[in-house]
């Protein structure tokens, strides 16, 4: 039997610190992005611009709410690795920058990624992925990967190349943060609030330490009635928190239900003039606000939104200006992401990779470790006349939440 052991330096000194579719598919209006300039002056290009990475007919998106972009331009090579400034950055370098001893820890535990429709490519596409990172193959030896439908079948829904991206960005963001991690995709019928909480209930059935769904649904009356559908504790139930402040009143699904890890957005680049050596603020297009219906859960402190949920409670990279290099199929081959569900997918990563089992929910867990997170103190997504709900600020805010990984110790 052969001992998987993926080592880094990072890994290494972690462990010591702590315990997008082709461009038919993509929308017509390209997200811009800006050349990346460290403290000390070096300068990059700028990474390739990303789009939408859902479907353009309304029919085949459905209720839900589009969240992630992905860009091309890689083909059959990764896109080059950036040492200084702003880029797509690679599993070692998401490793670095949050400092997970990704070479020892995860072994046992799994990351379920939830997506609309089938993916027919997406073993192979994790498989490219973990070579070009080092990471160990799923293979007999290693049984790290599953596809299974929304009920537990092997059969699987309609595929649709223009959701396809979803899961490849979904199972390669949580094997960066957890490559000892098996992965398990459950594929809904269809992009419904409902056909989700059906698939992330079969997730938690089969035992998954964490599960993300890579899509959200705008908050409506009645949304209470499956809400159980994501608490499963001690299950970890995370998701994207969106795009923008306030947008319309209302946040997303499943992100504003009190059970679930809300994952806000940032923007991360290396810089060697700090002492972390990568600078991070964030992400001018990521969520915040309160919740329309949603109570407050216990673990959070009040706020601005009295007793209605805040979202978000954690953040990571999600920003176009800094995206995550990934394979798929659907974007030709080698290309970006970026996007809250990148966020997401990394943070469901990170609980796989902490592998805590705990009957304290994980919200309280994550509330009460501020010294294992990056207060997120710059930046900001929106207009609130720089209070914390739309500001990056010391402590807690909307936007980051209670800030980034630093380690494991919060999850």
């Amino acid at each position: 039997m052969r001992t998987h052991r993926w080592t880094t330096l990072g890994g290494v000194v972690a462990m010591l610190l702590t315990t997008i579719a082709p461009l038919t598919l993509l929308t017509t209006s390209a997200v811009a992005t800006s050349v990346g300039a460290t403290s000390i002056g070096a300068t990059v290009a700028a990474p390739p611009a990303t789009s939408a990475a859902c479907p353009k007919d309304a029919k085949d998106t459905g209720p839900a709410t589009c969240l992630l972009r992905a860009g091309t331009g890689g083909g059959d090579q990764p896109l080059p690795r950036v040492t200084a400034g702003r880029g797509p950055l690679t599993a070692r370098d998401l490793q670095e920058a949050y400092r997970l001893p990704a070479d020892w820890l995860g072994g046992g535990q799994s990351v379920a990624v939830v997506t609309p429709y089938d993916n027919p490519e997406a073993g192979d596409e994790l498989a490219e992925y973990r070579k070009a990172n080092g990471m160990p193959p799923c293979d007999a030896d290693f049984p790290c990967f599953k596809k299974i439908n929304q009920r537990g079948g092997d059969t699987p829904p309609a595929a649709s190349p223009a959701w396809a991206v979803h899961s490849s960005v979904g199972l390669q963001l949580a094997a960066a943060a957890c490559p000892n991690c098996k992965l398990l995709l459950v594929q809904a019928d269809d992009p419904s609030l409902a056909s989700m909480a059906a698939a992330v209930d079969q997730a938690a059935a089969r035992g998954a330490t964490a599960v993300v769904p890579m899509w959200g649904v705008a908050e409506y009356d009645g949304q209470n009635a499956l809400a159980a559908h994501f608490d499963h504790a001690p299950t970890t139930v995370v998701a994207p928190s969106g795009v923008g402040f306030n947008s319309g009143g209302r946040q997303i699904l499943p992100t504003a239900y009190p059970s679930v890890i809300a994952v806000g957005g940032t923007q991360l680049y290396r810089d060697p003039a700090t002492a972390r050596g990568w600078n991070e603020s964030a992400w001018r297009d990521t969520a915040s606000g309160c919740s329309m219906y949603a109570p407050r859960p216990a673990w959070q402190p009040a706020g601005a939104c009295g007793s209605r949920r805040t979202v978000a409670d954690v953040a990571a990279v999600a920003s176009a200006d800094t995206p995550i290099q990934v394979y798929s199929t659907s974007l030709g081959g080698w290309g970006t992401a970026a996007g809250t569900p990148v966020a997401a997918a990394f943070i469901a990563g990170v609980y796989g990779l902490a592998g805590t089992d705990s009957a304290t929910p994980a919200g309280k867990r994550l509330y009460a470790a501020s010294q294992y997170l990056n207060d997120i103190v710059a930046g900001s997504n929106g207009a609130c006349g720089g209070g914390r709900i739309c500001t990056a600020v010391r402590g807690y805010d909307g936007p980051s939440g209670m800030g980034t990984p630093n380690g494991t110790g919060a999850f």
